[in-house]
């Protein structure tokens, strides 16, 4: 199974994914970076006045984008 990495992007900053998640196609990757997205928009991203500029950024081994989702 190929490794995806879920990073987090805004404007001015960029979170690495240091470990990533091993899954077995792109359509699951992207199920689980929309389920990352609404965890975060539901907790410490909700107080926040920078939530809405981060995006959840997904990558794999094979492919170098895969799915973009907007919190």
């Amino acid at each position: 199974m190929p490794r995806h990495d879920f990073h987090l992007h805004s404007k001015d900053r960029f979170v690495c994914d240091e470990e990533g998640v091993d899954l077995p196609d792109p359509a699951t990757a992207q199920g689980a970076a929309d389920k990352i997205a609404a965890e975060l928009r539901g907790g410490l991203l909700h107080e926040s006045r920078t939530a809405c500029c981060w995006t959840v950024v997904v990558i794999d081994e094979g492919a170098p984008l895969i799915h973009v989702t907007a919190l």
